[in-house]
């Protein structure tokens, strides 16, 4: 068994949780995982990766991701959401829509972002959030994210409804804070939806709950499906064999996506092999092998 599965995490369960679930439906030894962590506080996409499908979690960790988020402007949190300790409360009673959309604005591109101080990233071996929790001092750095996407869907004061499309590495949070900030007062995150991952929409996803183990199985992407978005090369079984050995392969079976630098995906005619390549030069070297049946 293999193949992606596009679920629909309810807020108030962690990611894990997920997994956890899907494991008791199938009741055998099937390497389990995802592809995007959510908070408890969070819903909507949660890609859960079944047997081989786990070997390719950091290619679609990569995929951008749509959210639909709810920011209380006013509050400040520890962990730059609801579920975190108040620090403070600021005025916003003279914030428009308008000026939430000009705030808006400031983020849309490329910037750089400081993640929560509560989050999953590591300080000298351990997690952020353990650190936190224990009263020390956490430096989270900066880093570059995109946001391509970034509008104000409803303004309901104290609140506001903000669709985004983020690039990998994004904290909802951390924007919810910033625009705050950026706005005279402060802010913190109340809701998120991630409502798309890369091809994976809301509208097709599953709530585990619904699941048991036939429908689980109808339900799943096969992973080259799931990674439809790379380039796709036809290779031979020798070629399929040498890759498999880690050998550089120089000639390909068919041609070769123009102007492609970068992963691609290897397949042979009977689809019984699968890798991920790094193109180069004309040619392909393993990245990593998905499946040799």
């Amino acid at each position: 068994m293999r193949g992606v599965l596009n679920a629909n995490k309810p807020s108030g369960i962690t990611s894990y949780d997920v997994i956890r679930h899907i494991k008791s439906i199938l009741r055998s030894p099937v390497p389990i995982g995802h592809a995007g962590t959510l908070d408890p506080l969070a819903s909507g996409v949660l890609l859960v990766l079944l047997g081989e499908a786990t070997k390719v979690s950091r290619f679609l960790l990569t995929l951008p991701k749509e959210y639909v988020a709810g920011v209380l402007f006013g509050k400040q949190t520890d962990t730059d959401d609801i579920t975190g300790e108040t620090l403070s409360e600021r005025p916003m009673s003279y914030l428009t829509a308008d000026s939430v959309r000009a705030g808006l604005e400031l983020f849309t591109g490329e910037i750089e972002q400081v993640p929560p101080a509560f989050s999953a990233l590591k300080q000298d071996g351990e997690p952020l959030y353990r650190l936190a929790r224990k009263g020390q001092v956490v430096c989270p750095k900066p880093r570059k994210i995109m946001i391509s996407k970034l509008e104000l869907l409803d303004w309901q004061p104290p609140a506001a409804t903000i669709r985004c499309v983020v690039s990998a590495g994004t904290y909802v949070r951390a924007l919810a804070r910033d625009l705050g900030k950026s706005l005279g007062t402060v802010a913190t995150l109340a809701s998120l939806v991630r409502t798309r991952v890369g091809p994976f929409s809301i509208e097709d996803a599953t709530t585990p709950d619904s699941l048991d183990a036939t429908s689980l199985i109808e339900r799943l992407a096969p992973i080259d499906v799931a990674l439809s978005w790379m380039p796709r090369l036809a290779v031979s079984p020798i070629q399929a064999r040498q890759l498999h050995q880690g050998k550089v392969v120089s000639e390909l079976a068919g041609p070769t996506p123009s102007g492609v630098d970068g992963f691609a995906l290897a397949q042979t005619e009977d689809l019984r092999f699968l890798a991920v390549v790094a193109l180069a030069g004309g040619g392909m070297r393993t990245e990593r092998i998905v499946y040799a049946d």
